[in-house]
């Protein structure tokens, strides 16, 4: 049956706080009234879209690059004003030069860059840099008895590991952490501090191509990319694998605390790895992302999708629709949505580093702070970003002995840090709205 392609009025508003408070209830509601896998959706007020409820359309989207392109070139609405000119999306969605915003020839050569400076960075010195990173994290809170696991671990522990990848000095890290913090959480100067950010990028990009180091920039470096690639991957590579890795970490964490009561061990690798699959499984980091744009007219679950037209990636739906197979079994079974499908899926090696920094992240904090305990937790609402993570775990513990001598890092912005030099102004932004954007396409 194909159904009109005109949005209904009751059409799920993505950007309305209310819609998503009740995540498995909403995608129930769709999935029984879009049984065919694709349901009319809002992306923001009088911006239409198509969400994507099922696998099978997923793999039918995901994997036909030519007629549903990742370039944002293609989406109709984006450019003949449907999008408005102040609207947030244009911030998020404004073209890229890097592997999630190219298709064709362009997608291929950075795909196999990315791959091959992954690969060619030593599986030790990742190990090595997750590691000290960890335990660095937990040094600043270790001997106070209490932490909130969310804002001062896992929300800061993969962004931290990314820096280090990058070839940044351990300062240089902690500072870009803290300024990252501000743009994710809708700081005033929220997009002042990014444009700052982006400075940085570029400038790590310039030194590393004068002094180059074991490191991913001076990988891509090599590769023969630009700054401006360089920056616009990094940036890229920020948000997609820190978001997987910080809720996956603190969705595990509150797993494996709530299992405490009955007595499980939480020094046992298999049980952490089956937590952190548990996670991906039943509380996706995203639930929505825009992803995908027609470049011709043509049948979708149902309907008749227009050339032009957005499609937006359904994790939660799609994934709540596998867990109901019995033989799926989510603790051992890793082949969930969240990195993608199709040629622009996440490589291998990519998935991989998000889970060793979950799995990391986790495991060694039971190590180090054994007794830890739940107080209590707070659940991020899906409105505020459609990301299914916790927004606070605060624990309690005996507190213990640093591992590392001196000063614990600073991991919060401090006043008397000075101020990278720039002629973009400070702007305005409310933490709903950076949160939004966040959310929609983490910068």
């Amino acid at each position: 049956m194909t159904y009109p392609s005109r949005h209904p009025t009751d059409a799920l508003r993505l950007h309305d706080p209310e819609a998503l408070a009740d995540p498995p209830e909403v995608w129930d509601r769709l999935l029984e009234r879009y049984p065919e896998g694709l349901a009319p959706v809002y992306l923001s007020e009088g911006v239409p879209g198509w969400l994507m409820l099922t696998l099978d359309v997923h793999q039918q989207v995901m994997q036909d690059p030519d007629t549903f392109a990742r370039d944002v070139d293609h989406w109709r609405d984006f450019h003949n004003g449907v999008v408005p000119e102040r609207s947030p999306m244009r911030a998020i969605y404004t073209k890229r030069r890097n592997v999630w915003n190219e298709d064709g020839p362009a997608h291929k050569r950075y795909r196999e860059i990315v791959v091959q400076a992954l690969s060619n960075i030593s599986h030790r010195r990742i190990v090595s840099h997750v590691e000290e990173v960890v335990d660095r994290v937990i040094d600043t809170f270790c001997t106070d008895g209490r932490a909130d696991l969310v804002t001062r671990y896992a929300s800061v522990v993969p962004l931290l590991v990314l820096c280090r990848l990058y070839g940044m000095e351990p300062q240089e890290g902690v500072a870009v952490c803290s300024a990252q913090r501000r743009v994710w959480d809708g700081a005033e100067d929220a997009l002042h501090v990014h444009a700052q950010l982006q400075r940085r990028m570029t400038a790590l990009a310039r030194r590393r191509r004068e002094e180059p180091g074991a490191d991913l920039v001076s990988e891509f470096v090599a590769a023969g990319m630009d700054d401006e690639e360089i920056r616009d991957h990094l940036t890229f590579i920020t948000a997609a694998a820190h978001e997987p890795a910080a809720h996956t970490t603190a969705h595990a964490l509150w797993l494996l605390l709530d299992r405490k009561s009955q007595v499980v061990q939480l020094h046992s690798g298999s049980t952490v790895r089956e937590a952190v699959n548990s996670s991906l499984w039943h509380a996706p980091p995203m639930h929505t992302l825009i992803g995908r744009f027609a470049t011709r007219d043509t049948e979708v679950g149902g309907f008749t999708v227009a050339a032009g037209d957005c499609l937006v990636m359904g994790f939660g739906p799609a994934q709540q629709l596998l867990r109901r197979d019995e033989r799926l079994d989510t603790e051992t079974n890793r082949s969930y949505m969240t990195f993608g499908l199709g040629p622009h899926s996440c490589p291998s090696s990519g998935r991989d580093l998000a889970l060793a920094i979950a799995e990391t992240a986790v495991q060694r904090l039971d190590r180090r702070l054994p007794d830890t305990v739940l107080v209590d937790e707070q659940w991020q609402g899906v409105a505020a970003g459609r990301l299914s993570g916790v927004e606070s775990l605060r624990v309690a513990f005996t507190p213990t002995d640093r591992l590392y001598e001196g000063a614990p890092w600073q991991l919060t912005a401090s006043p008397s840090t000075p101020e990278t030099p720039t002629e973009t102004p400070p702007r305005t932004l409310s933490t709903r709205l950076g949160r939004w954007l966040r959310s929609m396409w983490p910068e």
